[in-house]
């Protein structure tokens, strides 16, 4: 007898093309798309590569039942997010425009801090949208119908369309366990399928951390990790898990929570149907859940391996624990492939995507950090706050700010020196082409 498998499959799929994951209905001429792969994506094309070997389920097909126990039974497809992506709940307050270096070092996380203002500028902060961060920016495809007649553009048909680029690594978990989820397979993802589309998973055994229980007389903090459809008694959709379907007996949920509405729809393969669209609470909503240490370590423990709510073999209700308040990290600046350190702080530099202007400040910047340092023999902590204040530096960005003093901050003189050389040498085309890319 085959002993059992492990119960958490570890995904990762490598984008052959472009990968066109449209967010909703066409609006304009313009179908924005997913920045990530949803579950019910991989669901759906898992699902097509099983009919593409097996055939389709039904009465004449003897592996009915596998498909069944694949697709329809408690198997859990999450998201796939692209690599080094991670997402701020909504539990979190940050300054929004960062104008003081301190600002951008704010950060409170509602769930296990209080704060109202930011102590550098004095501002109210605002709460996060559950953005992914980085984003895995999509790359917009345009196109049109030619008029035969003419040789030209038809007039209203021009049509455009997000797409994560080929090459693109996305990694996310599936929950449970079955033979041919461990095979590589060839899998089509997402729309536009006679252009793109085409990508390889693979699948490696994953044993998920124990749960940490929380201190004692401590709430237990969760957050959705993607979308999540909760109903209430009646059927009735709501934002919130419903004590008595979601929870266990002797699990309070906690009056303040930090969620935010959206609609997901959706489209039925096998059918060939839409599926109805659904009101969900947002990925990276936060909740908090009071009870016995027993039972909050029950909780966490079947949460984690079943996901709350409905729809959750589709990807919906995937859940994570929180144990300490949430910080930012740097865009970019943990999850660098290259293994030299010198092109790594080039292109974060690059990714930053400063404009003409803002690229002959930061030569200029750059060439001031080496002088003082050539005068005395070291660089005050002060100085890039200094420089960061030069008219010149006027349009940047708060985010933009925050960048630049974490990538320039403490650089070595002969680092300092190598890094103005690649930025003085730094082909326009190069700039212009991450600018373009920053901007979207």
């Amino acid at each position: 007898m085959t002993a059992p498998g492990p119960p958490v499959l570890a995904a990762t799929v490598t984008a052959r093309q472009r990968l066109a994951l449209g967010v909703a209905s066409e609006i304009g001429y313009h179908t924005a798309g997913h920045r990530y792969v949803p579950g019910s994506a991989l669901r759906g094309a898992l699902a097509a590569v099983w009919i593409t070997e097996h055939g389709p389920p039904g009465r004449g097909n003897p592996r009915t039942d596998e498909f069944r126990t694949l697709f329809d039974g408690t198997i859990r497809y999450g998201n796939l997010l692209p690599a080094g992506s991670h997402r701020t709940p909504l539990s979190v307050f940050q300054c929004k425009y960062s104008p003081e270096p301190t600002c951008a070092e704010t950060v409170v996380d509602r769930a296990f801090e209080t704060g109202d203002h930011c102590p550098g500028c004095g501002q109210r902060l605002e709460q996060s949208r559950g953005n992914l961060d980085p984003p895995g920016e999509p790359t917009r495809i345009t196109r049109t119908s030619i008029d035969p007649a003419t040789g030209r553009a038809k007039d209203g048909e021009l049509y455009a369309n997000d797409a994560l680029p080929a090459g693109t690594t996305l990694t996310g978990l599936i929950h449970g366990h079955h033979p041919w989820l461990t095979q590589p397979h060839t899998l089509w993802l997402g729309g536009r399928r006679t252009v793109g589309g085409q990508a390889d998973l693979t699948t490696t055994a994953h044993q998920p951390a124990a749960p940490t229980p929380p201190a004692p007389g401590k709430p237990l903090v969760i957050r959705l990790a993607s979308p999540a459809v909760f109903v209430d008694l009646a059927g009735r959709p709501r934002l919130t898990p419903e004590p008595t379907l979601d929870l266990i007996p002797g699990a309070t949920l906690l009056p303040e929570t930090w969620t935010r509405a959206i609609t997901w729809s959706g489209w039925h393969a096998a059918s060939r149907l839409p599926k109805p669209a659904e009101l969900c609470a947002t990925a990276g909503s936060t909740y908090r859940i009071t009870g016995t240490p027993d039972v909050l370590a029950t909780l966490a423990t079947r949460l984690l391996r079943d996901g709350i709510g409905l729809r959750r073999s589709e990807g919906f209700g995937d859940v994570t624990i929180a144990t300490q308040p949430w910080r930012p990290t740097a865009a970019g600046m943990d999850d660098d492939t290259t293994t030299d350190p010198l092109s790594t702080l080039h292109k974060r530099l690059l990714d930053i995507g400063l404009d003409d202007a803002a690229w002959r400040w930061l030569i200029g910047a750059l060439r001031a950090l080496q002088v003082e340092h050539h005068r005395t023999g070291t660089v005050p902590a002060n100085l890039l706050v200094d420089l960061l204040k030069q008219p010149t530096a006027a349009d940047l960005s708060g985010r933009q700010r925050d960048h630049l003093r974490k990538t320039l901050d403490g650089l070595a003189p002969a680092t300092l020196r190598d890094l103005t050389i690649l930025v003085l040498t730094t082909p326009a085309a190069d700039r212009q082409r991450a600018a373009r890319q920053a901007a979207r």
